[in-house]
């Protein structure tokens, strides 16, 4: 069903503009607000939770007007409430227009705009019930997994998109690349491909799309929120950027500790086993429907990424949501087959030949192998075929470091690491632009084979060393 459009976000944006205005002209003092800063447009959610404040700064230091509209935010939040007669006032995120900006002439912009600090640039982590309050100020979703889909980011995606779906709104799942076969219980009708979004309409940045409202024979597109699944890296979208920042807003639910958000507003529990917990978290809690299908979904996510319960990141409630799962009805039997009883051939001539090129050194503490783009190609082998290769390494006695490479077809070397003892492989991995959890972790490299065993087997060693003491 098409989403009529509603115009008192717009209403109520325009009012808080001229609040904020009449403030900054009679009554906040603060020096930086000292210089001619206009308040050019605000974007307010129709229910008046959240707005966007978009403003411009001449002559003066744009980051520490940012700072001053921190520092004011309670006051002007107070104000607005009062003079608005609303009991809750909404919460305020101040921006810098780039639109205005882009307006000066390029020589004023060099000599004269300061570039905020790289930290200013990350969006604001938001709270539980802020997290649900920003995703239901919308009616239109794109959900977003990350590159090298596992089972928890598409399972949280697919569940959250599916949600949103069974309450009569519109939601898609954006995927990067191939859906691996053993997902394929997942696969659903609304997961897409970028093409697919463009031909939705999801091709333009349609968050200024309301400067043309009112033009005849133009319909003002739906504003949508972006939602990136189980990471906060915009390097993880790889040719999907596009959809994600021409979002309204854009969000990232994730888990992982070694985060760089590069979203609007982050929700980051790295106490979650899995992003598919936080998701059940957020259904449950405010009683969106988990139906078997979903259950299913969440159920792969958690299960994948505990590696069955087995990792270190498994904790008690993760048991009691697989629990509640079950109850549910996920089909927790079929999600076993596919993902753990269904190998090809091809798998076991890639673990031979992976086994082939097995080094075990720093004392028999580390293991580590590869598998070449050419020998995936002779033997017909996919992605698929070389996933639970780190995991095979670890389990051999006396390693506590395990490093899986596979060389992909454009050179770059794919590494997949696991650890059972003291050292963090996500600390690790992050010294390579990667990330994960402490004890399975990765990242994607540019040096070649041959100069990323090197480098490894010199790193790993004063790692582990390092880490124990000796």
């Amino acid at each position: 069903m098409k989403r009529q459009r509603s115009y008192r976000g717009e209403k109520l944006g325009e009012e808080m503009r001229r609040i904020i205005s009449e403030l900054l002209a009679r009554e906040l003092k603060d020096p930086a607000f000292d210089a001619m800063i206009s308040i050019t447009h605000i974007k307010s959610a129709d229910d008046g939770s959240f707005a966007t404040v978009y403003f411009t700064s001449l002559g003066s230091d744009e980051a520490a007007v940012m700072e001053g509209f921190e520092k004011a935010k309670g006051y002007i939040r107070n104000e607005i409430g009062r003079r608005l007669g609303i009991r809750r006032s909404p919460e305020l995120r101040f921006k810098l227009d780039e639109t205005a900006l882009r307006g000066r002439r390029i020589d004023t912009i060099l000599s004269d705009l300061d570039l905020p600090d790289e930290e200013d640039s990350i969006g604001r982590e938001v709270t539980f019930t802020e997290l649900a309050e920003i995703i239901d100020a919308y009616e239109r979703y794109l959900v977003f997994t990350h590159i090298h889909l596992d089972g928890d980011t598409l399972g949280a995606a697919v569940a959250f998109a599916d949600a949103m779906r069974e309450i009569g709104r519109e939601a898609w799942v954006v995927v990067g690349d191939a859906v691996p076969r053993t997902l394929g219980l997942i696969n659903l009708p609304f997961v897409i491909d970028a093409d697919k979004a463009a031909l939705l309409g999801f091709t333009e940045d349609q968050s200024d799309d309301d400067e043309n409202d009112g033009e005849e024979g133009d319909e003002p597109a739906v504003p949508y929120l972006a939602v990136a699944m189980d990471f906060a890296d915009s390097e993880r979208l790889e040719g999907r950027e596009h959809l994600f920042l021409g979002a309204e807003e854009t969000l990232s639910i994730d888990h992982h500790s070694v985060s760089t958000p590069d979203s609007d507003y982050f929700f980051i529990d790295s106490a979650a086993a899995a992003t598919s917990e936080i998701v059940f978290r957020l259904l449950k809690e405010n009683n969106l429907p988990i139906t078997e299908r979903i259950a299913t979904a969440l159920y792969i996510g958690i299960v994948t990424d505990t590696g069955r319960f087995q990792y270190a990141n498994t904790t008690p409630e993760t048991h009691r949501i697989a629990a509640e799962l079950h109850i549910a009805g996920a089909d927790f039997v079929s999600a076993y087959r596919d993902l753990y009883q269904s190998i090809k051939a091809e798998k076991l001539f890639v673990q031979s030949a992976m086994l082939g090129t097995l080094d075990i050194f720093a004392g028999g503490k580390v293991a580590m192998a590869y598998v070449r783009a050419d020998t995936l190609e002779n033997l017909d082998a996919g992605e698929d075929e070389t996933d639970g290769m780190s995991e095979l390494l670890r389990g051999i006695i006396g390693v506590e470091v395990s490093v899986f490479l596979r060389e992909r077809p454009d050179g770059k070397i794919k590494a997949s690491m696991r650890s059972k003892g003291n050292l963090d492989v996500a600390e690790f991995a992050a010294g390579f632009g990667g990330g994960g959890h402490a004890r399975a972790a990765g990242f994607t490299s540019g040096f070649s084979l041959e100069e990323l065993l090197e480098l490894l087997k010199i790193k790993l060693t004063e790692a582990l060393y390092s880490a124990s003491g000796e």
